[in-house]
């Protein structure tokens, strides 16, 4: 991703990209902010485009990485997992595999993409991934992805 400045994102994209950042849904996006599903995404490609993100993981890791988050904050509704107090460490609780996994995620590979670089289907990275959701209470893959980030696993 580029990293572009969020000055360049207007009020409503940044309240958008700190309530994807805490892992929401674009309905629950939509409804805390009064506004309806279509516009939200019609923010999302906005945002894509400024900051050089393909996906909402990406957006939700840039926001992150530009301060547009804290970490410790609960979000309302529907909390990224934070260990210590909402899931399990990621060491123990996870297999090798599932941290594997996990890590791909994070980078923003797609399900086909780790199926390949791990030499497994994406059968097998589907039900790796629901295990890791349920293991780390991760709703999908962006929470999952920041949980990742915030276990410093990108880094290992």
């Amino acid at each position: 991703m580029e990293e572009v400045p969020a000055a360049k994102l207007t009020c409503r994209e940044l309240d958008v990209l700190r309530l994807l950042a805490w892992g929401l849904s674009n309905r629950l996006l939509a409804r805390r902010l009064g506004i309806s599903e279509k516009t939200v995404k019609n923010h999302l490609g906005s945002i894509y485009f400024k900051i050089g993100a393909t996906d909402r993981t990406q957006a939700a890791l840039y926001a992150q990485h530009v301060g547009l988050t804290d970490a410790g904050e609960a979000a309302p509704s529907a909390a990224v997992p934070v260990p210590g107090k909402d899931a399990p460490p990621a060491g123990p609780a996870l297999t090798a595999r599932e941290r594997g996994v996990l890590r791909l995620l994070a980078w923003g590979l797609s399900n086909r993409l780790i199926a390949r670089r791990l030499g497994i289907s994406e059968k097998t990275v589907k039900n790796h991934l629901g295990s890791i959701y349920f293991k780390i209470g991760a709703t999908g893959r962006t929470q999952a992805a920041l949980y990742a980030q915030h276990v410093d696993l990108l880094a290992s």
